[in-house]
């Protein structure tokens, strides 16, 4: 890994951060006089350094991970009562819809998607 960056690393990443923020790859590789493919090549380099930095971060938090088992049981609980509150909601919007267009039944899906 190289602690460095040139000033050409540093227009790179500028490049590929823009056709990221644009959606265009072609169109930002046309923009700047580059080759399409040098720029897909660039953005798969650029993705796959975010992942191993990510990978890196998500080992880290695996260190914060609940050890004892009332911090599992405290995750638990937490967990089960952010669902309450979405099947909560769920429920709410369903209601809403039902009142707003009576004429129009629809079929809600048992198992929630």
């Amino acid at each position: 890994m190289r602690v460095q960056h040139s000033k050409f690393d540093e227009l790179r990443i500028q490049v590929v951060e823009e056709a990221l923020d644009r959606g265009n790859v072609a169109l930002t590789a046309r923009k700047h006089g580059i080759s399409p493919y040098s720029l897909y090549k660039w953005v798969k380099q650029y993705r796959d350094e975010v992942e191993i930095n990510m990978g890196k971060k998500k080992n880290i938090k695996q260190l914060n991970d609940p050890q004892t088992a009332q911090e599992w049981e405290q995750k638990y609980e937490q967990a089960a009562k952010l669902l309450g509150e979405k099947e909560l909601e769920i429920a709410i919007l369903r209601d809403l819809v039902k009142k707003k267009y009576p004429h129009i039944q629809f079929k809600w899906p048992e198992n929630g998607s």
